[in-house]
């Protein structure tokens, strides 16, 4: 979810924390429930709106996210899952502190009805059949995350926990993802974060044009060089963005974002679609480019320009 940022300043130069290299595929085993198309990958938090009528108006979205506490019943999680596939998308379940599981310290323990849920959660993505992508605790790098990601090590102990809990019983049908604020504006280096290359299959940044001098290289570019050093193998997608209307430069700002995604490479984006404005954050805005004419029509022509779109295949 967007989040402020305090003042604006470049991204960190700072030297990347040391973390493990990869040199192989990370997925335990390949998934049978259904798998993308290839091409560019777009995703979208609809805020409400149906998929069916977000596909209509901006393009047919590959990914959906959906917020999930921990804690939350099964019967409404194998809603969720059926009602993505129905739409042939994937959903990413971005996972967060619920009444089971109050931050990584408890969650890596086990303890409180945390485990117990898991499982649950667990059984209920292997009832469906269906591929879904799980992130545990996006954003755990942020001022804004760290009453419930606790320290780093904490974290990594948590991810991979969840990780082997959920894997056994349905990791044939999980992708990873490991979903860090990019170092844009005064967010930390992520990389302490890292849980290792055999627990992440994509990682995928957050990030936002929030500022007048923004670009895709000053918000994702530092963070991208430190994993692409650290984990070479793992692709890179956009797990979070937007760009407003603040600055009157919002069709030049998504032109950009589309052309920074080709040209280094990655996988595709997840479009922030919600209008947003909570006090104090004074970067929060309309991100709805239905709301947008212009936004729209510039999205609409990336699709078309980096195309053709991922799809699920069944």
């Amino acid at each position: 979810m967007s989040r402020p940022v305090p003042r604006a300043t470049r991204p960190s130069s700072h030297s990347p924390s040391p973390a493990p290299r990869v040199t192989q595929r990370t997925r335990n085993a390949p998934r049978t429930g259904g798998a993308l198309t290839g091409g560019l990958r777009l995703g979208a938090f609809t805020a409400g709106q149906s998929l069916a009528s977000f596909d209509a108006q901006v393009g047919p979205a590959a990914l959906v996210v959906t917020y999930v506490r921990w804690g939350t019943p099964a019967r409404w999680l194998a809603h969720v899952i059926a009602a993505a596939a129905a739409n042939r998308a994937e959903p990413v379940l971005e996972l967060y502190p619920g009444a089971f599981g109050h931050n990584a310290s408890q969650i890596a323990a086990g303890t409180g009805g945390s485990d117990a849920w898991l499982r649950s959660f667990g059984a209920t993505i292997a009832h469906s059949g269906k591929p879904v992508s799980i992130s545990f605790f996006p954003e755990m790098n942020g001022r804004w995350r760290a009453w419930w990601s606790h320290d780093p090590a904490t974290y990594v102990r948590a991810f991979r926990h969840v990780h082997q809990v959920l894997s056994s019983l349905a990791g044939s049908l999980i992708t990873w993802f490991w979903q860090p604020s990019a170092m844009h504006n005064s967010n930390p280096d992520p990389m302490p974060w890292w849980p290792g290359g055999g627990y992440a299959d994509v990682v995928a940044l957050d990030g936002y044009y929030y500022f007048p001098h923004d670009s895709f290289d000053a918000i994702f570019g530092a963070t991208i060089g430190f994993i692409r050093r650290a984990a070479p193998v793992v692709p890179i997608m956009i797990g979070e963005t937007a760009a407003g209307p603040m600055y009157g430069r919002q069709a030049w700002e998504i032109t950009n974002l589309f052309a920074g995604i080709r040209s280094h490479g990655l996988l595709g984006l997840v479009w922030f679609n919600r209008t947003q404005h909570l006090a104090p954050y004074p970067f929060h805005q309309d991100w709805r480019l239905q709301d947008h004419p212009a936004a729209l029509a510039a999205f609409r022509t990336c699709l078309a320009r980096y195309g053709p779109l991922a799809r699920l295949t069944t």
